[in-house]
């Protein structure tokens, strides 16, 4: 299997009788549309999912704009423009640097919240060295 683009997941997955859907998306280079949404009835998503994506300065605005962009589709589908888009991104905490200007960048286009460890699994609490936000556009 080829190594995944930089900004990219590692493959096209649907896990069981699920409706959650994982597709490689570029976030530098990739225009995000409806058309990455797989459903002949829905023209956006639900929740767009960002794990471990933020590792220097130059990922921050493309991955916000992108997270921005995805979440946008939803306002544009008239049916379900009450039920925002959320976005969540989980983080490890490499650079405090780099996750305050992530912060900086995602809360002038998304309300957020800090999700609490009670709520996590272990691998993603804060002694782990993770965070988990979640946003919502303003």
């Amino acid at each position: 299997m080829p190594k995944p683009k930089r900004g990219s997941t590692p493959a096209n997955t649907t896990h069981g009788a699920t409706n959650v859907i994982a597709k490689p998306l570029d976030w530098e280079t990739d225009q995000v549309t409806s058309s990455l949404v797989e459903s002949g009835t829905r023209r956006s998503f639900d929740a767009v999912i960002a794990c471990d994506c933020i590792y220097n300065d130059a990922l921050i605005e493309p991955l916000v704009q992108t997270c921005v962009d995805a979440c946008k589709l939803r306002s544009l589908e008239a049916s379900d423009s009450e039920n925002p888009s959320i976005c969540i991104v989980a983080q490890q905490l490499r650079s405090a640097e780099v996750f305050e200007g992530w912060l900086q960048v995602f809360h002038k286009s998304f309300r957020v919240w800090h999700v609490p460890d009670e709520v996590l699994i272990d691998g993603l609490k804060s002694d782990s060295g993770f965070v988990v936000h979640v946003g919502v556009l303003r």
